[in-house]
């Protein structure tokens, strides 16, 4: 590694690459979807162009299950660097830092604190409703109570954080740096001043005055240490002023024991988790089924006795595209001996992408003569790949005699 090596700029770039990446992804559509956003009205998580409603929620825990794995996984090997380099509330203090640091700046910097609160407060509403929908029933003045709320929530939190919390919450509150003692390995990254070098440190205190939480990295591994590398680029500095290497580095471990000690049976166990989780999600995800189809007894419509003795049952339910192109389904009912039953109403359906069709179907049937009720079976076909999804039901005795209602 060079000896004038910074790593500030490359930390900033870091930093505003993913502020103008959580700032874009709402914007951006994939195949006819957002590439992530979660539709409340009707309870759908889109993500790259793909729509997965509540009831496949799973898939979402699971991903959301990798994603923690992968976070303790990382955590493991690179420590507190998502403290520094990654997390948002540094990414805020840093902003906030900048301003104050620039006289010119200063009488700004309120409108920049307010400005900054109102985006954050915007881009997080922007990730449950379309930003064009969003900003032209602004303009409208037709933005309803949950998006001026929540933006003005979200916009009085930032504000709070920017003018009074900022390293407050690294230092004192933040729980991310408590748990995360617990997760240190023997070759877990860590930024320190090692204590066989610090015969050559020269006490210029460069290093304590421009940590961001206000701690002396000298006396070893702290807890309000965000590994943000800030002290050794000023110690980097200040040494090859002296021709001499800088005294605080990252090293695997406190010992430095090089980038093989990340492998461990923690690392190795965490990994396999993450890639077990991950598989199984992508597994599921790509074998779902083309359709969702719910179908049960009509809670306001009793069975009738026909004037010719036969019984109707009525049922509802709904047929739900799950693909985002044109389907086509049809809808059998057996017996409990496989026998084709008659389904008075529409058995075949076309449905656009993600489309929503509601169900109305009355079964004819023999009228059933004891209390017993006749179990039947509900099977939807999908006449792309000949896909069938099936549902048990059942028909009780009629509870209404007479010709039934057209």
């Amino acid at each position: 590694m060079a000896r004038h090596f910074s790593f500030s700029p490359w930390r900033r770039a870091f930093q505003w690459s993913l502020t103008a990446l959580v700032a874009i992804i709402p914007f951006v559509n994939s195949d006819g979807g957002a590439l992530l956003r979660l539709n409340i009205p009707t309870l759908t998580l889109e993500l790259a162009g793909h729509r997965f409603r509540i009831e496949e929620l799973y898939l979402v825990w699971l991903f959301a299950l990798a994603l923690i794995f992968l976070f303790i996984l990382i955590t493991l090997i690179l420590g507190r660097v998502w403290c520094g380099w990654v997390c948002p509330q540094t990414a805020l203090s840093d902003t906030a830092d900048w301003l104050n640091r620039h006289k010119h700046l200063r009488p700004l910097r309120h409108l920049g604190f307010i400005l900054i609160s109102l985006w954050a407060g915007a881009t997080f509403v922007w990730y449950f409703m379309p930003p064009a929908q969003y900003l032209t029933l602004l303009v409208s003045g037709k933005l309803g109570v949950w998006p001026v709320g929540t933006t003005l929530v979200i916009t009085g939190l930032i504000m709070v954080d920017l003018l009074f919390i900022r390293r407050l919450f690294c230092q004192d509150f933040c729980p991310y740096g408590r748990f995360q003692t617990i997760l240190l390995d023997k070759g877990t990254l860590t930024l320190q001043a090692p204590q066989e070098e610090l015969h050559r440190c020269i006490d210029c205190k460069s290093c304590l005055r421009i940590c961001p939480t206000g701690i002396d990295i000298r006396k070893g591994p702290q807890i309000e240490c965000i590994n943000c590398a800030l002290c050794l680029d000023a110690c980097r500095q200040i040494m090859s002023n002296r021709g001499e290497e800088g005294i605080i580095r990252y090293t695997f471990g406190l010992d430095d024991l090089g980038w093989h000690a990340i492998i461990s049976a923690k690392t190795i166990a965490l990994a396999l988790i993450v890639t077990a989780l991950s598989s199984a999600t992508l597994f599921l995800a790509s074998h779902r089924p083309v359709a969702n189809f719910k179908i049960g007894r009509a809670a306001l419509l009793a069975s009738r006795l026909t004037d010719s003795g036969r019984q109707q049952t009525f049922f509802s339910g709904s047929i739900t595209n799950r693909r985002e192109t044109e389907q086509k389904f049809t809808i059998s009912v057996t017996d409990v001996n496989d026998e084709s039953m008659t389904i008075r109403g529409p058995t075949s359906f076309t449905l656009a992408g993600n489309e929503k069709h509601p169900l109305t179907l009355a079964i004819d049937s023999p009228k059933i003569p004891g209390p017993a009720p006749m179990p039947i079976t509900f099977t939807l076909i999908a006449l792309e790949d000949n896909s069938r999804l099936t549902i048990a039901a059942y028909i009780t005795p009629a509870e209404i005699s007479g010709k039934p209602k057209p």
